[in-house]
Parts: structure tokens; sequence; C-alpha cells
């Protein structure tokens, strides 16, 4: 129903064709900003607590692989989804603020910051994968892909349901919400440790892959949608 009203003020509302758009800009002088500067000024946007949660969950994987048996691999699985919520929990800081219009009126698009801030978030999160990955495979001797698919699945499912409440609800509340998805999510990892072992076998490389692939496709989509979707007023 939103969306359908949303398309209906579009067909309704044409805005007028601005008139020397272009000679207008031009009056004003901004210093170059590189592309690398400007994740640098974002950087700074980001809570260290968000990197502070990347390091300890390294540290408890660290702490599991130590001490626990290979068989436990799903333990290491159920710390993701926690990585996954910081994320979107930060791309979101501006709606549960309700400092999106402010921003919007800001040198560069709200798209742009939130692109800038995902990109960043998305690399760190990216580094501890690539960290945890060859760790949990010489800890499990499950194949690599397979230990890929177990370690991507939670992530990326708890992104796309994450960001899909936050796209639709944009009060404060929908922190809590998500926070309980990613702990939903990882009692599921537990709960799974319970499955019979063929699951995790090398001989279903191919289903784990399918799953991996549509719950990455889903939160890329997921994640365009969310920036696209924070630009739709006119005036930015």
């Amino acid at each position: 129903m939103r969306d359908h009203v949303k398309r209906g003020l579009r067909q309704v509302y044409q805005p007028p064709t601005p008139r020397k758009k272009q000679e207008f800009l031009a009056q004003f002088t901004q210093p170059e900003l590189s592309t690398t500067q400007f994740l640098f000024t974002q950087a700074a946007y980001l809570r260290p607590w968000s990197w502070l949660l990347s390091v300890g969950i390294f540290v408890a994987a660290v702490f599991i692989t130590q001490n626990l048996e290979p068989w436990d691999v799903w333990i290491v699985s159920a710390l993701l989804p926690f990585a996954a919520l910081t994320t979107v929990t930060e791309l979101s800081r501006s709606a549960r603020y309700h400092m999106e219009e402010l921003e919007m009126s800001a040198r560069f698009s709200l798209k742009s910051l939130l692109m800038a801030r995902m990109t960043l978030l998305g690399l760190g999160n990216l580094v501890l994968l690539a960290v945890l990955l060859p760790m949990v495979v010489v800890w499990s001797e499950l194949p690599v892909a397979v230990t890929g698919c177990v370690l991507l699945c939670p992530y990326c499912l708890t992104s796309v349901v994450c960001l899909m409440l936050s796209r639709r609800f944009r009060g404060s509340e929908v922190v809590f919400v998500c926070a309980g998805v990613a702990a939903t999510v990882s009692w599921g990892c537990f709960w799974w440790r319970e499955s019979p072992r063929i699951l995790l076998e090398s001989t279903n490389v191919a289903g784990w892959a399918g799953i991996t692939l549509i719950l990455l496709a889903l939160m890329l989509w997921e994640g365009r949608r969310y920036v696209c979707d924070r630009e739709e007023w006119i005036w930015n």
C-alpha cells in the first residue's frame, strides 16, 4: 500500500525543470575531495563500538577453536549475526535520530553518505570473515566452500531481515527488533549444531553454495533498496 501511494504521488506531482542550474552551482567553489578522503571523513562518523565488536568476535572465535571440538563450528557462525547487526544499526542511525533531512541538505547526497558508510562497514566485516575462514577451515577440517557458506549464511540472513525492517520502520524501536532477529539467527545456529552431520558433508557443497548465493543476492538487493529509498524527496 505504501509503495502504491508513493508511485501515485510521483505521477501526480511533476517538478518543474530547473533553469540555469549549472550556472547557479558554478558560482560556488568547493575544494576537491578524492574518494579516499571522502571515505576517511565518513569513517570518523562510525562509532568505535562497531569495530570493537568485530575484535570481540575474533577473540571469541579464537577461544572457541582452541577449546571446543571441530563439530562446534556452528558456534562460530552464531557470532556473525551480531556483526551484521552493527552494520545495519550504524546505517540506520540518521533515521533513528531524525537527521536524514539535515544530511540531505549537506554537500554530499544522503545516498553517497550511506554508500560510503556501507562500504567501510562491509570492508570491515569482509576482513573479519577473511581472517576467520582459514582459521575455522583448519580447525573444523571441513571443505573451504562449506566453511565459507556456514559462516556467510547467518550473516547474510541477519542482514537481509534487518535491512528490510530498517527500510520499512524508522523509529528507534527497530534497533531492538533487529537485535531480536540477530539473537534468533544466533540461536538457530546453536540449534543447527544438533542436526545430523550429513548436512555438513562435502556432498552438499552445491546446496550450501546455492543457499549462500541466494542470501547474498538478497542482501545486496535489500542494501540497494535501503540506500535508494532514502533519497525519494525531490529537494535533495
